[in-house]
């Protein structure tokens, strides 16, 4: 089973619900006009937007791109969860590869009967009892002994503990250990985990948290690996975002925008999967030198094997490439012979209607479970020393308290398994920015699809969020609309299927409303 199979069921969230007296009185001065333009750009059923992303195609004369509009194949089910771009469970965010490290999830310490109910669920010790192996290791790598020990939010695969250590300065820390001690075989995925954070410490607006010491072997007090880095300041925008007033969800859309501006500008040579290059220790007790280089090896293909290194190359030809692997190692299965090939012929049929690109050969960093429990924000104050400048943007004017300061990306966690895609693939809409997914459908929840249309019409304020998030993206990237709502639905649809584990996983079983879907919306373009 392989990793996205395994981050596609997941329960849903437990976000706080809006609607504070503050939302009601925002600070927020809005131009008629302006708002006209976020509703036109905004995903909401009988839009511009969502009619593309239905299962009717619109030729709407406004449309912001070229190319003609496209239906939104279906509601897909997402390789998220930790998904391949979902939200976390209501436990907390997790990774999902058997064994691997925590994420970080910074909330509240789970409470009493939370922790009895997990001890129980994952046959764990109790923490009253392991808190004292952790304070005993604290002791063994140098730190002394913890001012504080609380117990975090975890995962379905591993533990979080949080830690105030006095070690020359108090700082907070984080604590992830693996629920279950990993084997030989998978003892590289915490190597290649700390290899990517440390790499990825070169660019400053990540905020990636700082490693201080991990161990990749049993031998220590834990008789299990861990990871102990440096807690991030702030809040995840899954525990804040839902509850602030306009004007501030709009500085946290902005804020997150030029994050992602930044992180698509980070090109790769190949597609695949970062790795490290096997230089770290087994085990360090002191902050590791920055790692200056990655690998990138071929896509996961399960927890114990990945497929093949693909070079650079157009990306149809890398889609029906990653195919033909996954048909030669079938030959003796009709059906799956049979659907990769059928795949194959789609993805011609794309050819044909000019949804490839040429600057689709360019490879970018991708990280595929970007939502709001993996991005950290926090408010700054005027004496800071950040950069207090009121946004600006194409869609809204600003009147608020400078003394108040204003939201930033404080941290953005959980890079295991980051991914090296064409761009297009990377651009799934971030829906968890205006959508407040509590009051949603509870099947979207579940199984949210960022590339569906909601189920629900987008309330004004969230038409306003969206659209102004989109127009800062647009005017960063003119190809935006379009890879992200027009051309890349489809594209990200085909391509689950070549990159991720379709013998053994959920794409099987979508693969038929995928085929009716395309086969539906071909039959209207083809002779067009």
């Amino acid at each position: 089973m392989d990793r996205s199979f395994r981050r596609c069921n997941r329960p849903p969230l437990n976000i706080p619900k809006p609607g504070s007296p503050d939302h009601q009185n925002t600070s927020v001065i809005t131009n008629p006009i302006s708002v006209e333009r976020a509703q036109n750009t905004a995903m909401d059923p009988g839009s511009q937007q969502a009619d593309c992303l239905s299962s009717t195609s619109s030729d709407s004369e406004d449309s912001p791109t070229t190319v003609p509009q496209i239906t939104m194949p279906f509601a897909q089910v997402q390789a998220d969860g930790k998904q391949t771009v979902s939200p976390p469970s209501s436990e907390g965010s997790e990774d999902g590869v058997v064994g691997s490290p925590i994420t970080e999830t910074y909330g509240d310490s789970d409470c009493e009967a939370g922790s009895q109910t997990s001890t129980v669920e994952y046959e764990q010790e109790s923490f009253e009892t392991y808190q004292r192996k952790v304070s005993q290791l604290c002791h063994d790598i140098g730190y002394g002994e913890p001012s504080k020990i609380e117990r975090m939010k975890g995962g379905g695969y591993n533990r979080v503990i949080g830690l105030t250590l006095q070690s020359g300065q108090e700082h907070d820390y984080v604590l992830r250990i693996p629920r279950w001690a990993l084997n030989e075989a998978q003892m590289g995925e915490i190597k290649d985990q700390v290899a990517i954070t440390l790499y990825l410490s070169r660019y400053d607006f990540l905020h990636v948290p700082v490693i201080a010491a991990f161990d990749t072997t049993v031998n220590n007090n834990l008789e299990c690996q861990y990871v102990l880095q440096q807690r991030i300041d702030g809040t995840s925008i899954q525990d804040m975002f839902y509850t602030l007033p306009l004007s501030e969800k709009l500085q946290v859309a902005r804020a997150v925008a030029e994050m992602l501006l930044q992180l698509e500008s980070i090109t790769l040579e190949r597609p695949g999967r970062l790795v490290g290059t096997g230089e770290l220790p087994a085990r360090s007790d002191t902050a590791p030198a920055s790692a200056n280089e990655i690998k990138i090896n071929g896509y996961r293909n399960n927890p114990m094997q990945d497929l093949p290194i693909m070079e650079k190359q157009p990306l149809l030809s890398l889609i029906t490439s990653l195919l033909e692997i996954r048909k030669q190692k079938n030959l003796d299965w009709d059906t799956m012979v049979e659907r990769c090939e059928r795949l194959q012929a789609i993805a011609r049929e794309m050819k044909a209607l000019g949804l490839f690109q040429v600057t689709d050969n360019n490879c970018a960093l991708w990280h595929w479970d970007l939502s709001a429990a993996n991005i950290m924000i926090r408010r700054t104050s005027a004496n800071d020393g950040s950069d207090l400048d009121q946004p600006s943007g194409p869609t809204t004017s600003f009147a608020t308290n400078d003394s108040q300061g204003k939201w930033v990306v404080s941290g953005v966690l959980d890079w295991d398994d980051a991914l090296s895609v064409p761009l297009v693939l990377a651009r799934k809409p971030p829906s968890w920015l205006w959508l407040d997914e509590d009051n949603h459908d509870s099947n979207w929840v579940d199984d949210p699809d960022r590339d569906a249309k909601p189920e629900r019409a987008l309330t004004e304020d969230e038409k306003l969020i969206k659209g102004y998030f989109d127009e800062i993206m647009a005017e960063g990237s003119p190809s935006y609309f379009e890879d992200t709502y027009i051309r890349g639905p489809w594209l990200r649809a085909l391509a689950e299927f070549a990159i991720y584990n379709f013998e053994d996983g959920i794409y099987w079983d979508k693969y038929d409303g995928f085929v009716k879907k395309w086969e539906e919306y071909y039959a209207t373009r083809a002779f067009t």
